[in-house]
This record gives C-alpha cells, structure tokens and sequence, in this order.
C-alpha cells in the first residue's frame, strides 16, 4: 500500500489520462489499514485477495460482519465456484462474481456470475453499473469454476503444454502460431461466429476426427512441473518456459498494452 499512489499516474497514462489530471484523480482514492473503517462507507465492495478458499472465506467473513446489511459484495476470482466462495457468509445472497480480466484499465471485458444463491437484483445492479463504467459485461447464467474466459484460455493452454510435453514444437513455435494466426482472427470474429462462417458441418468434421487426438489431462502437466522443480518460475526467476532476460519485461508490458489498444482502435463492424 505503501506505493499505491506511485502506481496510479503510470496506470493512468496508460488509459490515455494526462499526467495533469492524475494527480487529482489519485487524490480520490483512499487506503485503509483495516476493513472495519471502510466496509461501512461504501456503496460496493470488490474482494481481490488471492485464489484460495480458506482466505477468501476469512476475508468475506470480517467484511460481511463490517458492512452495511445492503452493500453487495463482488468476488473479483477468476477460477473459483462463486457458491463455494460464500460458503463462509451469513448472507450469500450479496455476493456476486465479478472477475476483471488484467489490465482491467485496459481490458474492457468483465464476466458477472451469480452463486447458488444470489440475489438476481445484486447481478442487475452490477451489470448496470459495470455498463455505466463504460465496461463491455455478460452476465453468466450459473455458476462455473473460471468463468468462460478462463475455461477457454486454459483449454487452451493445457493443449499448447500436451505439444511441448509430445516433442511437436517448442514454446517460442506455440506463441508464434497463436500471435500470427488464432490471436489475429479472434480478436475479430469469435469461434462461434467463425465455427458458423466456415459451416457447422465443416466444424463438426474436424472435431470428430480432432477431439480424439486433443488432451484431456487435469493432473501431469511435466512442461510445467520440469522447470518449476529447477526453481523456474517464469518472469520473476528469469526464466521459465522461455528466458526472460534484463529488460524483457519491460518490453512485454509495452507490447502488451500496445497491442491492446491497437486492437481496441480497430472498428469492429464493416459500414453497410
């Protein structure tokens, strides 16, 4: 928290905001050192704590004890039940999942999805307001773990480490094909929108004789487990399934954001 304030002008300038400004849109934003002070002075809280349910279920228990009865509670997790989440509340109708995808100043998408036992008036109010913030929102209609993006991003992930595991092609292989083929379709057509433009039948004969050969591990991943046991870790070590040499992280974040942005300039209808 200490450096939170230092954080806010760089985020900013990524949004396009003019460093004159974000002085004194930072000057908005207050910390606190404990919940009880701040649970009770807001309209909505989000919970960003990390993905483990015994914290998650500590946290949400202080601050459902501190808040005012009626503040709805979003669950910011990306992979967890949203009903397995309130199992430590008194109220688990309050609480919403609303998972923001990374940078979520940059990525407009976010995935609102009930629990169990959801009140539907607290989805409402927070599709409302995420569409008011100017977000790009659905609204799932019942719990799953890791939402829809997470459930096809790691699919699709647990396909490109079942290559590197069968000795198909190396990592730099697996990015080159995703950013020069997949990723730049993608981010204009959908696979549904595209599974129709190329023929359902098409798309089915190629499941039929594909699916077969696709992973369905949920246990081993060696592509994983070799270079984590040689304290690999990716980014933080300096290498992982790639190296990650001095500046290269720097470099990623730009073309990260560059890349974004520039997508999100591109017009995504075609003038009749």
């Amino acid at each position: 928290m200490a450096t939170f304030h230092h954080r806010v002008g760089p985020a900013l300038a990524q949004c396009g905001v003019p460093s004159s400004r974000s002085g004194p849109i930072g000057a908005r934003i207050t910390t606190a050192s404990t919940l009880d002070g701040v649970a009770r002075e807001v309209d909505v809280i989000v919970e960003a704590v990390p993905e483990r349910l015994e914290v998650k279920h500590q946290v949400l228990a202080a601050l459902e004890a501190a808040a005012a009865p009626a503040t709805p509670i979003w669950t910011n997790t990306s992979v967890l039940s949203i009903t397995r989440v309130a199992e430590a509340m008194a109220h688990p109708g309050r609480l919403a999942g609303v998972h923001w995808w990374n940078p979520p100043y940059l990525i407009p998408l976010v995935e609102v999805a009930p629990g169990a036992h959801t009140d539907p008036r607290v989805l409402d109010d927070a599709c409302d307001l995420l569409t008011a913030m100017g977000k790009t929102t659905v609204r799932l209609r019942r719990d799953v773990p890791g939402f829809v993006g997470n459930r096809l991003q790691f699919a699709l992930v647990r396909e490109a480490l079942h290559l590197l595991d069968q000795g198909v092609c190396d990592p730099e292989t697996i990015d080159t094909v995703m950013r020069s083929s997949l990723g730049l379709r993608w981010s204009a057509v959908g696979p549904m929108e595209n599974a129709d433009y190329i023929g359902l039948e098409l798309t089915r004969d190629i499941l039929r004789n594909l699916a077969p050969h696709l992973s369905t591990e949920g246990e081993a991943f060696p592509s994983l487990d070799k270079p984590l046991n040689e304290a690999r870790n990716g980014r933080s070590t300096g290498e992982g399934l790639l190296p990650w040499p001095p500046g290269k992280e720097t470099e990623v974040a730009r073309r990260l954001g560059a890349g974004i942005r520039r997508n999100l300039a591109r017009p995504t209808t075609v003038p009749g």
